[in-house]
C-alpha cells in the first residue's frame, strides 16, 4: 500500500504537475501571440483606432490613428483634443454600460465616421472611424440634384400652369365670340360658312382637350394630383357624359347604348379621374368607330365593380396592344394619321385608376372591335339611385 501511494506521488509530482504547467505555460503563449496578432492587425489597420480609460485618456492608437493626432498621445491627453463631439457625452457610462454610438467629425479637410464602444470587462472604450469623405461628397451631389429636381418640377408646374391659363383663356374668349358671332348673323350665313364656324368649334374643343391631356399627365407623372374619394352614382356620371356626346353620336349615326347590370350601385372613388376615365374611353369608342354601335355596361364580377365600354370600330393590332397604354404613342404615327390625337388619352387613364385602386384591361381584334373594361375594388352601397 505504501508503495502504490509512493508511486502515485511521484507520478503525480513529476509527470502529471510539470505536464499541467506547460500547458498553462502554452495556453499563455498562445494567447499573447493572437493579442499580438491582434495588435499587428490593428496597427496595420488603414482605419484610426482609439482607446481611452474612464477618464476618456487616450491609452493606446494605432498608426492611422497617430496620423490623426496634432502630437503623439501623451498620458493624459484626453479623447476631446481630437473629437470635440464626445465632451457631451459620459464617457465613464458609456465604458461601464457597454455602450455603443456614432458620431461624425471633420478632421483637416476629411469627414470621419466614428462608432465608440464600451468595454465594461476591461474597463475601456474603444473607437473605430472610416474616412467618409467620398461618400459624403456623393451624398451632398444626390442631396443637390434632388434639390434642382424639386426646383425643376416646380418649375414644370409653374410653366404649365401659365401655359394653359395663357392659352386657354384666349380660346375662351374666340369660341365666346365666334358662337356670339354665329348667333347674331342668325339666317344670314351660308352652309360654307356654318361649316367654317363648325370647324372653329371643334379645333377649339380640340385645344382645350390637348392642353387637359398634358397638364393632367404632368400632374399624375409628378405627383401634383391628389384624389379625393366619395360616393359617386356611376350610372349618373355615364349617363351625364353620354349626353354630351348625342350629336356625334347622331351625326355618325351611330347606336349607342348603356346598361346598367349594377342595380344602381354607388362607387367609392374620385370623381373628377372617374369623369376623365370614362370621357377617353367614350370619345375613343366614337373616334374610332366609323359605323355600328357602342355599348357600355357597368356590372358587378367576384366582387368588384366593372364597367365595359365595347366598339364595333377598327379594332386593335396585336401588337400594339403590347404598347396601348404607353404615353405618346398611337398604332398609327405621323402627320398623315387618319386619327386626331396625341397618345395620352389611354395612358392618363390608366395612371388615374391606378391611384384609385383600380385597373384598365383590353381586348381587341383588328376590324372588329374592342373592348376596354374598367376593374375597381368596389367600395360603396347598393341601391343608390
Amino acid at each position: 500500500m505504501v508503495i502504490v501511494l509512493s508511486l502515485t506521488y511521484i507520478f503525480y509530482r513529476y509527470v502529471i504537475v510539470p505536464m499541467r504547467k506547460k500547458h498553462i505555460e502554452e495556453e499563455e503563449n498562445i494567447r499573447l501571440q493572437h493579442a499580438k496578432l491582434m495588435a499587428m492587425f490593428a496597427e496595420l489597420d488603414p482605419s484610426p483606432v482609439f482607446r481611452f480609460d474612464l477618464s476618456g485618456e487616450i491609452i493606446l492608437t494605432n498608426n492611422a490613428g497617430n496620423k490623426l493626432l496634432v502630437s503623439k498621445p501623451i498620458p493624459g491627453e484626453k479623447i476631446y483634443s481630437l473629437l470635440p463631439e464626445l465632451k457631451d457625452i459620459n464617457l465613464a457610462k458609456c465604458i461601464n454600460e457597454g455602450e455603443q454610438l456614432e458620431i461624425t467629425s471633420s478632421i483637416g479637410d476629411k469627414i470621419y465616421q466614428f462608432t465608440v464602444c464600451g468595454l465594461p470587462h476591461f474597463k475601456i472604450g474603444q473607437i473605430y472611424g472610416r474616412d467618409v469623405s467620398a461618400l459624403k461628397a456623393v451624398q451632398e451631389k444626390l442631396e443637390l440634384a434632388l434639390k434642382k429636381s424639386e426646383e425643376s418640377e416646380k418649375l414644370k408646374s409653374y410653366f404649365l400652369s401659365q401655359l394653359s391659363h395663357e392659352i386657354r383663356t384666349p380660346m375662351v374668349g374666340l369660341s365666346g365670340f365666334s358662337g356670339f358671332l354665329k348667333e347674331s348673323m342668325g339666317d344670314v350665313l351660308t352652309d360654307e360658312q356654318k361649316t367654317w364656324f363648325l370647324h372653329l368649334e371643334n379645333a377649339s374643343k380640340r385645344l382645350n382637350r390637348t392642353m387637359d391631356l398634358f397638364i393632367n399627365m404632368a400632374q399624375v407623372l409628378t405627383g401634383g394630383l391628389t384624389v379625393y374619394p366619395v360616393d359617386i352614382n356611376p350610372k349618373k356620371e355615364i349617363e351625364t357624359i353620354l349626353k354630351e356626346y348625342e350629336k356625334v353620336i347622331k351625326e355618325k349615326n351611330l347606336y349607342c347604348l348603356y346598361e346598367d347590370l349594377s342595380n344602381h350601385a354607388l362607387l367609392k372613388t374620385d370623381q373628377y379621374s372617374f369623369n376623365l376615365v370614362m370621357q377617353n374611353l367614350i370619345d375613343n369608342a366614337i373616334k374610332f368607330t366609323k359605323k355600328g354601335s357602342i355599348k357600355i355596361t357597368s356590372y358587378f364580377e367576384k366582387n368588384k365593380f366593372c364597367i365595359s365600354v365595347a366598339d364595333t370600330g377598327i379594332g386593335i393590332s396585336e401588337e400594339y396592344l403590347q404598347k396601348i397604354f404607353t404615353p405618346f404613342s398611337q398604332e398609327v404615327m405621323g402627320y398623315s394619321r387618319p386619327y386626331e390625337g396625341n397618345g395620352l388619352g389611354l395612358a392618363l387613364a390608366k395612371n388615374l385608376l391606378a391611384l384609385n385602386n383600380a385597373t384598365i384591361e383590353v381586348k381587341s381584334e383588328k376590324g372588329k372591335g374592342s373592348t376596354f373594361s374598367l376593374i375597381f375594388n368596389w367600395r360603396g352601397v347598393l341601391n343608390g339611385k
